[in-house]
C-alpha cells in the first residue's frame, strides 16, 4: 500500500513538472541511481535490507544495458544471512510511453554470501540470477523517478542439513539521475 501510494505521488508531481513535448528516452541516455530496498527471503520467514544502486546504458528507445549491485547491511546473528554483496549485469527491454519507461530485464551476475547457520563460517562466492520489473519516469533532463521489484535467485551449498536457497523478492524505489551522452539529443 505504501508503495501505491509513492507511486501515484511520482505520477502526479512527474505530470505537473514534466514537459509534454520533450522526450528524454534516447539512445546514449545514463542513468544512475542509490536507495535503500527491503528484500523479503521467499525460502524463509525473514526481511533483509540492502543499499542498492544500479546504473543503466541506454542503447536504443527499447534496449538498454544495465549493471546493478547490492550490499546487505547488518544482521542479527538469528536470521540465515550474516552478509551478502552482490553484483548483476544484464539487458533491459523498455517500452517507452512519452516520459514513461516500462521496462523488464534478465541480468546474470554473482554473490558473496555469508550464513549465520554455516559451519565454518567462511564467505561463499555463488552464482545468482536477477529478474526485474519495474518503470522510470522522466521528469526532467537530469533526474528521474524509478520502482523496481526485482526476484533475485541464488543459494549457498555450505550449510549442513538445511537447504542453502536464498531466493529475495527486493523493491526499489527513489530518485533517479540522468545524462545525456549523445549531443543529438541533448
Amino acid at each position: 500500500m505504501k508503495y501505491n501510494l509513492i507511486i501515484i505521488a511520482i505520477f502526479i508531481l512527474g505530470s505537473n513538472m514534466a514537459q509534454e513535448n520533450r522526450n528524454y528516452i534516447n539512445p546514449g541516455l545514463i542513468t544512475a541511481t542509490a536507495t535503500l530496498s527491503p528484500a523479503k527471503m521467499l525460502n524463509r520467514n525473514e526481511m533483509n535490507y540492502y543499499v542498492t544502486g544500479f546504473w543503466e546504458a541506454r542503447m536504443d528507445k527499447h534496449l538498454s544495458f544495465r549493471g546493478e549491485a547490492g550490499y546487505m547491511l547488518g544482521n542479527s546473528n538469528d536470521k540465515m544471512l550474516k552478509n551478502n554483496i552482490r553484483a548483476f549485469f544484464g539487458l533491459q527491454y523498455g517500452i517507452p510511453i512519452k516520459n514513461l519507461d516500462l521496462h523488464v530485464g534478465i541480468m546474470p551476475g554473482m554473490s558473496v554470501m555469508q550464513s549465520n547457520r554455516s559451519t565454518s563460517g567462511n564467505f561463499e562466492v555463488v552464482p545468482s540470477l536477477s529478474l526485474n520489473a519495474g518503470m522510470k519516469f522522466y521528469v526532467y533532463k537530469f533526474f528521474n523517478f524509478f520502482a523496481n521489484c526485482s526476484y533475485i535467485h541464488s543459494s549457498m551449498n555450505d550449510l549442513v542439513h538445511q537447504s542453502g536457497m536464498s531466493d529475495e523478492l527486493m523493491l526499489s524505489a527513489g530518485l533517479g539521475f540522468n545524462f545525456q551522452v549523445l549531443k543529438k539529443y541533448r
